[in-house]
């Protein structure tokens, strides 16, 4: 086997790699809360912004202005870390707005902002609150892209070769 398919498989890669490490040009976050977007006065709500592995820092803004940061560790079992939990333990009209989330490694710019989310704060019991639009979870939909992604360089290494 000649070393062009491999180098230019090498090349490929960290052109990617290169591209998809620009500042402006990382992929955004996804944002959801927890338990929902509609929450009673003093209960409490748990935004979870996730992005990749290699993320250092997560901030969490409410309308424009950066409300939380985050600085990454390691889980317990030594794996990377890839979302922030950012804790309100009890909302009030001051809390309700709307939220987004972004990602940065030390002095990188911040990557693209995450979809907004709206977080409304009621008045009214918790047992009779009907659920607003709940928030996504891309993690099967993401698994679905990855691997079509793997299929598709597969593919080509398999045309290169």
């Amino acid at each position: 086997m000649s070393p062009w398919p491999s180098t230019l498989l090498g090349l490929v890669l960290c052109l990617v790699q290169t591209i998809h490490m620009q500042p402006g040009l990382l992929p955004k976050p996804s944002l959801r809360v927890q338990p929902g977007l509609v929450v009673p006065r003093g209960q409490p709500v748990t935004f979870v912004c996730q992005g990749p592995a290699w993320a250092e820092f997560y901030h969490l803004e409410k309308e424009g202005r950066r409300v939380f940061l985050y600085h990454k560790g390691v889980s317990q079992e030594g794996l990377p870390v890839t979302e922030a939990r950012f804790h309100i333990p009890a909302v009030s009209d001051m809390t309700a707005g709307s939220y987004r989330c972004l990602y940065e490694q030390v002095d990188e710019r911040p990557s693209q902002p995450s979809e907004p989310l709206e977080l409304k704060v009621t008045e009214e019991d918790f047992s009779t609150l009907h659920s607003g639009p709940a928030s996504r979870d891309y993690t099967v939909e993401n698994s679905i892209r990855l691997g079509l992604a793997g299929v598709v360089l597969l593919i080509l290494v398999a045309i290169l070769v």
